[in-house]
């Protein structure tokens, strides 16, 4: 096993997620009596909120994205965008590169920056 970079922001992260995961520790005895496929109202509550942070998180990351695009027009005026990972790797503090360097090469990162992408050449953002 590789270790792990440390994420962007983590210290912010984890404060986020800090008060979720007492809750969710409060609730481990319940969770050890029941299927994983059935949970009760605070652990779904608690579920959402977290994929929620971590869905802005996530985003968050992404921010700065446009400025590391060319974008073509084509001749029938589709516009095709191509990101610069390298670019936008360079954009992040020198700390946080080693994440952001693996980051780019998961399909999370390919399915959120092709969803940016799109929105950029539809003229959304």
């Amino acid at each position: 096993m590789c270790p792990l970079p440390k994420l962007p922001q983590h210290r912010e992260l984890f404060s986020q997620l800090s008060s979720i995961h007492a809750r969710l520790s409060n609730q481990r005895s319940i969770a050890k009596k029941h299927p994983v496929h059935r949970c009760n109202e605070v652990q779904a509550e608690a579920a959402t909120q977290f994929l929620n942070i971590l869905w802005h998180y996530l985003e968050s990351l992404c921010l700065n994205l446009k400025s590391h695009t060319i974008t073509n027009v084509q001749s029938n005026k589709d516009r095709v965008s191509l990101l610069l990972k390298d670019s936008f790797i360079d954009s992040f503090p020198a700390r946080d590169q080693p994440f952001i360097k693996l980051f780019v090469d998961t399909q999370l990162f390919t399915v959120l920056s092709d969803s940016r992408l799109t929105s950029f050449e539809s003229g959304e953002s």
